[in-house]
């Protein structure tokens, strides 16, 4: 076990030395097995691309490559910005989405299939990092991406109503209700909302104006009102009855002097009479 160990260690340094760096650089260590794969045309184990054998694979597939080991660091400082340019990607699987699109439509590259392990916050760079047009413009349009990314998260306050502390889940679920009933193809595989994310997941996708999105926000906003009320008075029915003016006036006078409704004010003296049975007890 102990010579495997060691086997596996020399054979995990062979990059190092390949390359002449003492230092590994996982995000380097990605950029360059997709560069050999899509310039190169290097047949790679997709399985191996940011997993624990990817250094090996490129090791094996720079042997006796001399001519390209010199080129590889002019590549780098060719396509790869400095980290701290990038710093702002995280691992937000919103902001993942939102990014993937937007830098797919960009750069206009697509990785193959099947690279299972490239994922995430690591998927985002790497496309970045492949993207073959001069430096300056690629920071530049990084740039312009952050910027974009600032100005959409701006929006949110438009769905501050779903944010509630207290019903904000329930609010998110009857707009996954009327988004299912009013906006949604019978056909749709949108997964259903259950929250706050994944409410803003789902405008994002749909890349609608503010118009329409507020008409949207709005309508849901109607139909919670109305279930509201229905849960409110599930166990009410209405009843019409007909009033003189003068008691109309009364009751009117009743609701403002003590900030009550007109239905509320007969609902209690009814309940009062119904109770104590002073009024209309027989004589």
């Amino acid at each position: 076990m102990k010579n495997d160990n060691r086997a596996r260690s020399k054979d995990a340094d062979r990059l190092s030395e390949l390359l002449q760096e003492p230092h590994q650089n996982h995000r380097h260590d990605i950029w360059l097995w997709l560069y050999l794969n899509h310039h190169k045309e290097a047949r790679l184990d997709f399985n191996t691309c940011n997993g624990l054998t990817m250094r090996d694979e490129i090791a094996r597939a720079l042997r006796d490559q001399k001519l390209l080991l010199f080129r590889i660091p002019k590549e780098k400082d060719r396509l790869l910005l400095p980290n701290e340019t990038l710093k702002w990607i995280d691992e937000d699987e919103r902001q993942y989405r939102w990014l993937l699109r937007e830098i797919e439509q960009m750069t206009d590259l697509r990785l193959p299939r099947g690279l299972v392990h490239l994922t995430g916050r690591d998927r985002l760079i790497a496309m970045i990092d492949l993207w073959g047009v001069d430096i300056a413009e690629k920071e530049y349009e990084v740039d312009r991406l952050h910027r974009d990314w600032l100005r959409h998260k701006a929006k949110d306050n438009e769905f501050e109503w779903f944010a509630d502390k207290k019903d904000g889940e329930k609010r998110c679920a009857c707009a996954w209700e009327w988004l299912e009933k009013k906006h949604l193809s019978p056909l749709s595989r949108q997964a259903p909302i259950s929250n706050y994310q994944e409410l803003l997941m789902f405008f994002d996708q749909e890349g609608m104006g503010r118009n329409e999105r507020t008409a949207m926000i709005r309508e849901i906003k109607r139909r919670w009102s109305r279930k509201q009320f229905d849960e409110r008075a599930a166990d009410k029915k209405q009843v019409n009855v007909m009033l003189s003016k003068t008691v109309i006036a009364q009751l009117d006078a009743l609701a403002e002097a003590h900030g009550l409704k007109r239905a509320q004010i007969i609902e209690n003296l009814v309940r009062m009479e119904a109770d104590a049975g002073v009024y209309l007890a027989d004589d």
